[in-house]
């Protein structure tokens, strides 16, 4: 299966010929808005995007990635598992409800534009893909490939939406950091002093590694996650 590995290219700026990128500003198509959290109502905060390359079967599109850092949201601080999480038949009821306190946006890659009037809180930093023969453990972000378990089981979904053998999109590496502004707000904690985190860095589902999968139909793309924890 082939993989992709996303290197962090180092020293910077956002210019508009990056499509892959954490933090920063997202690249949205002009209709549609950054999105704002389902359970508190506040702006989810952008933490990267990813365009899938050519060889790919989504090559052509993006997807962003989008979590809420205001508020801690404890029953959904990581994605909500369905009832059989190994060979889970993953339903569209299930979807409609999901994207309580995240949003994944797939779209044509071409139709992203910068989105000026967000107010970035993760530090820019620009995503290069590198064509390689076998994913890695220590990679921070694989695109494609296999999924590499590092609870030792499967939690590949058997369908999506009804539509069988979804692939793996992408998958992020556990223990990741993603580094804010100085300017940014701290990331919602409770189990820090005063509710806060003191670190100048957010977490995304709680350091899990993440896994995404996805399924076209009827030309529509849809998303599931899946985390594991070590």
């Amino acid at each position: 299966m082939k993989s992709w590995k996303l290197e962090i290219v180092r020293d910077c700026v956002q210019i508009d010929e990056w499509d892959s990128f954490i933090g920063g500003k997202p690249k949205l198509p002009p209709d549609v808005d950054v999105p704002k959290c389902e359970l508190c109502g506040k702006e989810l905060t952008f933490m990267f995007q990813v365009a899938f390359p050519q060889g790919h079967k989504w090559a052509g599109k993006s997807m962003a990635v989008f979590y809420c850092v205001e508020t801690w949201h404890d029953k959904y601080c990581i994605p909500e598992l369905p009832q059989q999480i190994a060979d889970a038949d993953i339903s569209e009821e299930f979807l409609r409800n999901y994207e309580r306190n995240f949003r994944i946006i797939v779209f044509d890659t071409p139709l992203g534009k910068i989105v000026d009037t967000y107010q970035e809180k993760v530090a820019f930093q620009a995503l290069q893909t590198v064509p390689e023969k076998q994913a890695k453990k220590d990679w921070e972000f694989v695109i494609g490939g296999r999924p590499i378990w590092i609870m030792g089981m499967s939690e590949k979904p058997n369908t999506i939406a009804g539509v069988e053998n979804p692939i793996l999109l992408l998958q992020v590496k556990e223990e990741l950091r993603f580094p804010t502004l100085s300017t940014a707000s701290k990331q919602a904690n409770p189990f820090a002093p005063g509710g806060k985190s003191l670190f100048s860095w957010y977490d995304l589902f709680v350091s899990n590694r993440i896994y995404f999968w996805g399924v076209q139909s009827n030309g529509t793309e849809k998303v599931y996650i899946s985390v594991q924890r070590p």
